[in-house]
């Protein structure tokens, strides 16, 4: 809440500053225009000056166009700024070679940043107890902070001032006598029909005050006092009404609603004093010359009802909500003077002329300027009848541009001779060419200068890059830092890609993605990014390079500044274990917006999620056991079973509710409690798996798992009375509910490129031992929706579909299952649910005394020269399956669906007598580096060539080795999980 505060008070210290800057200075503009033409304009048109500097401040300071001073400044301004080197290349020695002549990466980058479990989950918001913060440093204290509160006192005294005064006039008005008839009644409609008015507003007799004054915007009334109306003569009461009249036909009590909003919010502001004051005086002009012009009355005449109608009056009107004829604040001798003065110009209305000054006036100082720079703020593209419009366009030939270079930043991810495509000088002719042609497009002048600071010409690519901003509308900065806030610097980043969204026809098209690659972080520890002005999505993103890194989660954005700040990005070293910082939920992407507590209970929806218990396994294989906030639990046996405790460290944690039919997981993360890094990445060796959605069992290697955990969920809840049918795995196999029918229409092993119901499947199945394919249909009730996931025999669960289905969308396609066949338990219908996120924080893990064995045991697959499988239980629960295969079977492999798939080759292209093929995959949320060993049987087999690939996932690692050798031959293979890297 106090983060939430202070962001709030700087965003509103920042516009506040602005909006009034700019609004005191168009302010002293029309002041001076004002006084030096006094004498030579009419009253109208001073009033109309006056409104426009009256909306400069009711308008959005950063609302910007091209026609406008403030524009045109701002514009001026960023040039000169952003054309000054204000990007340092400054490398560090050895950078520029290592980006130019890496080699440790081929077409397909192999840096963890492509791991799908980096990508960050959309939470759901709640409520959550606050962790305090002990070595966070203290935030600066920013004087908006202070200011804030002051400012909404005032507010609310203002307004409840403003409250009070339009109580007591409506009670005026309330207690007053509507005429229907007399001279008064007549005078009204008389005057209202020469001012051409539609309508003639009501008129009331009052005896509870002596001014006249008109009230009501839309339904307005003309209260007259009882003396003045018994003691005035009848032209003067004619001039009355008629002044009244004008003000209503001039809509100034519409528009004095609108100064009274504006005056609430700028209450302090010393320029709208004297804007307030100015409207006044010309409101009153305006009415003056009116009544001139159109001869309802005499000048002398005139200024002698003025002086009678002020010495009655003693009563303060609530202006501009309420509209008298005389002030007491505005002396009568000033009007006096002026309605004797014949040498003015007046004139009833704002002529043609008049009119396209003001609004040439108001094109010039309305518009606003863009800051300098402002936090990106999140939006939506989503309009009432579809996609909001956007008004980015740009033509052909400058589209085709981009799209070119864009094909160029992607040739940094491939290498020949071990050299990057991208530094080859074919890129830099092409780029040059490109520029030639469209010498101001900055994306292309951005990649040059990347190409030059990788060859080492740091001067031309500094003033390319710097180019590149200053032609750009927008610029994004991303900042890196460490936990404790530390910038990190001269840090390589392979590539940040920017979506720019266009609305055309009705239509969103996402397809303008500029890709950024070999990135250098500052001083700092940011980067720079130029855009087109638009709305925009963060496509992709890598981790820089030798860190681990927490990006935010963000939908559509927008830059409302010349330079939008991207969210900061908090890295850190892989699987260092940090301590220097400590974090709270409310500062962490995975949990801010999540429901949590740090007790042991939870309610979410209508279940009440609660931790069970907390064991702890010990090197002899005794299982302590605890609540999870330190107190011991006395249970008769323990469902932790420890055969690996001298080597590994085990802790088990367990709901005691709800019941597993009252929800369903879609993920789960474990979290060091202090720094809310994922364990996986926190400490190397660690990680977690859980097949019994009830029951999360940690584990970690060399080293023991932090004394406490966070334990973050995302369910879907169901209610007691919720359906839930489990469906056999079998062609025919229906399920009937409420009006709707479920059918599963086929199901078989492997997967095919696409099927069409007219045509069928498309080309062969593959994948026949990893995968399977299924096709189903949902008829009758539309309104229903449902979730369908699949079951396997060893209890791991797949949501076939995150979004479910209607009986709309099913039927006409076909859905990869990342399962073979043959694992296939059941399948389960369920509602569909929207997913909630939900965490357990400080979970304490009861203690382990003994030190892990840093050895670790080399797991053996015996292969005999056969194709078999075999799952190894050495580093249980960690279960590790292999298969060997004949011929070179995969060409490649996937991950989807929080599984894998491997791809295979054509059979003429597998050479089974000549090649084989090992592959291995384990199912744990874990990141570990290994190492494959093959023993060949005597007598020996010259080794062939081999080629490796794999996938990680949130899901677990999975990966093939092919070799250029007989599988008769392999007598087996040997896994060895190896330590944490040097350095790391």
């Amino acid at each position: 809440m106090i983060h939430f505060f202070q962001h709030t008070a700087e965003q509103w210290g920042g516009f506040v500053l602005s909006a009034g800057i700019q609004a005191a200075f168009v302010a002293f503009f029309a002041f001076v225009f004002l006084f030096l033409t006094r004498r030579f304009i009419s009253a109208p048109l001073r009033y109309a000056i006056l409104l426009v500097v009256l909306v400069k401040f009711a308008m959005p300071p950063f609302l910007d166009l091209q026609t406008g001073l403030f524009t045109k400044y701002s514009v001026i301004r960023n040039t000169v700024i952003i054309t000054d080197p204000v990007i340092v290349i400054d490398e560090a020695p050895g950078i520029t070679s290592q980006i130019a002549s890496d080699t440790s990466r081929s077409r397909v980058p192999s840096h963890p940043a492509s791991k799908s479990k980096t990508k960050p989950t959309p939470q759901t918001a709640s409520s959550r107890a606050s962790v305090p913060v002990v070595s966070k440093p203290e935030p600066e204290f920013r004087w908006s902070c202070l200011l804030l509160p002051l400012y909404l006192l005032g507010t609310a005294v203002f307004v409840g001032l403003l409250i009070h005064r339009y109580r007591c006039v409506r009670r005026i008005v309330r207690a007053s006598t509507l005429q229907q008839d007399g001279f008064l009644f007549s005078e009204v409609a008389r005057i209202s029909e020469l001012l051409q008015m539609k309508s003639p507003p009501a008129l009331r007799i009052s005896d509870e005050t002596d001014a006249p004054f008109a009230i009501g915007a839309f339904r307005p009334v003309i209260v007259m006092p009882r003396a003045i109306a018994e003691e005035l003569q009848p032209d003067q009461l004619t001039i009355v009404i008629a002044h009244e009249l004008a003000h209503i036909r001039r809509r100034d009590l519409l528009i004095g609603w609108f100064e009274t909003l504006v005056s609430l919010v700028w209450w302090f502001h010393p320029a709208l004093w004297w804007l307030r004051k100015s409207l006044r005086r010309t409101r009153e002009d305006c009415c003056d010359d009116l009544l001139l012009a159109k001869q309802l009355a005499e000048p002398e005449r005139y200024c002698e009802t003025l002086i009678e109608a002020a010495s009655r009056q003693s009563t303060r009107l609530t202006e501009p909500l309420v509209l008298g004829f005389v002030h007491q604040e505005h002396p009568a001798a000033r009007r006096i003077r002026r309605l004797m003065n014949s040498t003015l110009f007046r004139a009833d209305r704002l002529r043609y002329p008049a009119l396209i000054f003001t609004l040439l006036f108001a094109l010039i100082m309305l518009p606003g300027l863009r800051p300098d720079q402002q936090p990106v703020t999140e939006t939506t593209l989503e309009g009432d009848y579809g996609w909001r419009n956007l008004p980015f366009r740009i033509d052909a030939g400058e589209e085709t541009a981009i799209k070119e270079c864009k094909e160029l930043a992607q040739t940094y991810f491939f290498t020949r001779n071990d050299i990057r495509d991208f530094s080859l000088p074919e890129t830099r002719d092409k780029l040059e060419a490109i520029l030639e042609a469209h010498p101001k497009l900055f994306y292309a002048q951005n990649l040059l200068g990347t190409w030059h600071r990788m060859n080492g010409n740091l001067e031309e690519a500094s003033r390319l890059l710097n180019e590149s901003l200053a032609n750009a509308p927008v610029v994004l900065t991303q900042t890196y830092k460490r936990g404790n806030g530390d910038p990190i610097q001269d840090v390589a980043i392979d590539q940040l890609e920017i979506e720019c969204n266009r609305v055309q026809k009705g239509s969103l098209d996402p397809s303008l993605r500029l890709k950024f690659v070999a990135l250098i972080t500052d001083s700092q520890g940011q980067v720079h990014l130029p855009v087109y002005d638009t709305v925009y999505r963060t496509s992709s993103q890598s981790y820089p390079v030798d860190y681990f890194a927490e990006f935010q989660n963000l939908g559509w954005i927008e830059s409302n500044a010349r330079n939008g700040i991207l969210p900061d990005v908090m890295v850190w070293k892989p699987w260092s274990r940090p301590r220097d910082f400590t974090r709270t939920a409310s500062q962490t992407p995975r949990l801010k917006n999540a429901t949590g507590t740090d007790t042991l209970q939870l309610i979410s929806d209508s279940n009440a999620y609660s931790i069970g218990r907390v064991a702890r396994g010990q090197a002899d294989g005794r299982v302590r056991t605890e609540d999870g906030k330190g107190m011991g639990i006395a249970v008769k046996g323990s469902s932790l079973k420890i055969t690996n405790g001298t080597f590994m460290d085990h802790a088990l944690i367990e709901l005691a509710g709800p019941a597993p039919s009252r929800f369903a997981l879609s993920q789960v993360d474990v979290l060091d409690s202090q720094t809310k890094i994922p364990l996986q990445s926190f400490q190397y060796g660690a990680g977690f798996t859980w097949t019994d959605q009830s029951r999360f069992h940690l584990f970690s290697l060399w080293e023991k798992l932090p004394d406490k955990v966070d334990l973050v969920l995302k369910v879907m809840n169901y209610d007691s009375d919720d359906f839930r049918y489990q469906i056999p795995a079998a062609i025919g196999s229906t399920v009937q509910h409420a009006g709707s029918s479920f059918a599963i229409t086929y199901l078989g092993a492997g997967n095919h490129n696409g099927w069409s119901s007219n045509s069928g499947f498309h080309g062969e199945a593959q994948g026949l031992e990893n995968t399977s394919e299924i096709i189903f249909q949902i008829t009758g009730n539309r309104e229903q929706k449902f979730s369908l996931w699949v079951v396997s025999k060893t209890g791991r669960r797949q949501n076939l579909n995150k979004d479910g289905w209607f009986s709309s969308q099913t039927g006409n396609s076909s859905i990869r299952i990342m399962l073979p066949l043959s694992e296939i338990a059941h399948f389960e219908l369920v509602p569909y649910v929207e997913p909630k996120t939900i965490y357990f924080e400080q979970i304490q893990l009861p203690a382990r005394s003994a030190p892990l064995n840093q050895e670790l045991p080399l797991i053996e697959f015996p292969v005999d020269g056969q194709a078999r499988k075999y799952t190894s239980d050495a580093f249980n629960p960690l279960r590790v399956h292999f298969e060997s295969h004949r011929g070179n079977l995969y060409s490649g492999m996937g991950s989807y669906n929080n599984s894998f798939e491997f791809h295979e080759r054509p059979l003429k292209d597998q050479f089974p007598k000549s090649k084989m093929t090992v592959s291995w995959y384990y199912h744990a949320t874990i990141d570990l580096k290994h190492r494959l060993e093959f023993v060949v049987a005597p007598p020996p087999v010259k080794p062939g060539r081999s080629r490796s690939q794999s996938s990680s996932a949130i899901w677990g690692d999975a990966g093939f080795t092919s070799r250029e050798t007989p599988l008769e031959s392999v007598k087996a293979v040997l896994l060895e999980i190896l330590p944490k890297p040097d350095g790391e």
